[in-house]
């Protein structure tokens, strides 16, 4: 014969298990809700700087950088100098601290690689910049004393490289003079 204290220990058994297995549900369910919540604040962020990257006037600043020209650093640095030429400045800088905060952002894993190289035209930005403007970036790495300046835009060049080869699109471009001639592979 079961009596009355049984009868309760059995009870608190199922108690404690049924509590035990809503408390897993409701964890799981905060963990999910907490993923896409997540997932939806780092599409918002990709999108906004999307919007950037598509913008019309963008479009223009990374136009008239294509045409730049130089011989060397000394050449272009006489040529582009924040002193000499404002404008240009400008727009590199724009441009250039645009690519270093996606590549931030990459290397926090705040956004996707191959969202960003998808989105971005198999980084073909990315790499097209990088590739024309790294030599003057790393000589101003060491003329400014700044070993760390725009290592997040290197970081996204890399990383867009290494898509574009797993993705069988392998990027190799010939740099002369500030010229970016694209070659066959």
């Amino acid at each position: 014969m079961v009596d009355a204290q049984t009868i309760s220990i059995v009870f608190a058994g199922l108690s404690i298990g049924i509590a035990a297995i809503y408390y897993t549900l409701t964890l799981r369910n905060s963990q999910k809700a907490q993923q896409l919540q997540l997932e939806t604040r780092q599409s918002q962020l990709f999108m906004q700087l999307f919007q950037h990257y598509i913008d019309k006037e963008q479009w223009i600043q990374r136009w008239k950088l294509t045409e730049m020209e130089w011989d060397d650093y000394d050449d272009f640095t006489r040529k582009y100098d924040s002193s000499v030429n404002i404008e240009n400045f400008a727009m590199r800088y724009n441009n250039w601290y645009f690519w270093d905060g996606m590549g931030l952002l990459l290397r926090k894993n705040l956004v996707d690689r191959e969202m960003i190289y998808y989105l971005l035209g198999g980084g073909f930005g990315v790499l097209f910049t990088w590739d024309k403007f790294q030599s003057v970036i790393k000589q101003m790495r060491v003329q400014l004393d700044l070993p760390e300046m725009f290592i997040w835009f290197e970081y996204l060049a890399d990383e867009m490289r290494k898509v574009a080869i797993d993705k069988g699109n392998p990027w190799n471009p010939v740099v002369d003079g500030g010229a970016l001639i694209l070659k066959e592979t």
